[in-house]
């Protein structure tokens, strides 16, 4: 079964290993804060998610040798999620800076180089750790009118536009939707669905996606056959109706008196046999017929019905 939990435990294990930074700037870009104040350079983070503070958390003690404290924020208001923080100052912040190119040293002073965490996707090195980023960010999955739907939330629709282009390059079709202040970029497509945890690396995610693309495809194939069959069940009921009745008619205005044998045998194995399909019938009349055969029979005595009908009209 794919769940959005299931996803994330893939994705989170896969993160624990990350040494590249594509994969921090896509998880800081939905959460972090970067600036200057009176003790110098800061970068602060908050995620209502325990395991991205925690992943990130790791990531900067592995490569930087970070040992600060994740904090925790409860909210006045008990409806919103508590937030999970983290803060880094001095020699880890100004080389974590460095590192995603949002510092330079000019002069020999350190200047700011953007204020914003977010990395232009076109200057990705490593797309695959960034879509991962930014699914664990903000992304999710759920189920809706028995199929599945991953959506991504953002808050800033610059964020959306250029991920919804960086999608599209890959051949990745998303749509884009605006609700309440927050851009939405959802997809239904199993296969739309698929390709992007493929993208994202997550090779258990992509076969559960496709054994429920392949289980939906097999039910919707049983269901149109079962539609077919039924349709064509009441096809030939109505015909056999039509015919009964058509034989019952001819029988009680001519006693099929006048009408040919080959036309009276086959009205008589009608009313006897009301609901036999054509072949059926064929089996039980004496000479041998094919269907079409016994087909035209029924038209030349529906014909000998609407002739004797507009002569009584």
């Amino acid at each position: 079964m794919v769940t959005d939990e299931a996803v994330k435990e893939e994705l989170f294990a896969l993160g624990e290993g990350e040494k590249g930074d594509d994969f921090v700037c896509a998880i800081l870009s939905f959460g972090g804060e970067l600036g200057r104040d009176e003790r110098g350079y800061y970068l602060f983070y908050a995620t209502s998610d325990y395991r991205l503070a925690l992943l990130l958390s790791s990531y900067l003690k592995r490569a930087y040798d970070f040992n600060g404290e994740i904090g925790i924020t409860r909210p006045e208001d008990k409806r919103r999620k508590r937030l999970f923080t983290l803060s880094v100052r001095g020699r880890t912040a100004l080389s974590l800076l460095s590192d995603l190119k949002k510092i330079r040293v000019s002069g020999g002073e350190i200047t700011l180089l953007d204020s914003g965490l977010k990395r232009n996707v076109a200057y990705v090195s490593d797309p695959s750790a960034y879509v991962r980023g930014v699914y664990l960010s903000c992304g999710s999955l759920s189920r809706a009118s028995g199929s599945i739907r991953l959506t991504l939330a953002f808050d800033i629709e610059e964020y959306a536009d250029d991920f919804h282009s960086f999608l599209e390059s890959e051949g990745i079709g998303f749509s884009k939707q605006e609700k309440n202040g927050k851009f939405y970029l959802n997809s239904r497509k199993g296969q739309s669905i698929s390709d992007f945890f493929a993208l994202a690396g997550a090779s258990k995610t992509v076969l559960a996606v496709q054994d429920k693309l392949v289980l939906t495809e097999v039910k919707n194939k049983i269901q149109r056959a079962s539609n077919l069959s039924a349709a064509n069940m009441d096809k030939s009921m109505s015909a056999a109706v039509k015919q009964y009745n058509d034989a019952i008619y001819l029988k009680e205005h001519t006693s099929f008196y006048g009408v040919p044998e080959e036309l009276t045998s086959v009205a008589k194995a009608r009313i006897e046999h009301r609901d036999a399909s054509l072949d059926e019938l064929r089996e039980l009349l004496p000479e041998k017929i094919s269907k079409s055969g016994l087909y035209h029979r029924f038209e030349k005595i529906g014909e000998m019905v609407n002739a004797l009908r507009e002569e009584k009209a």
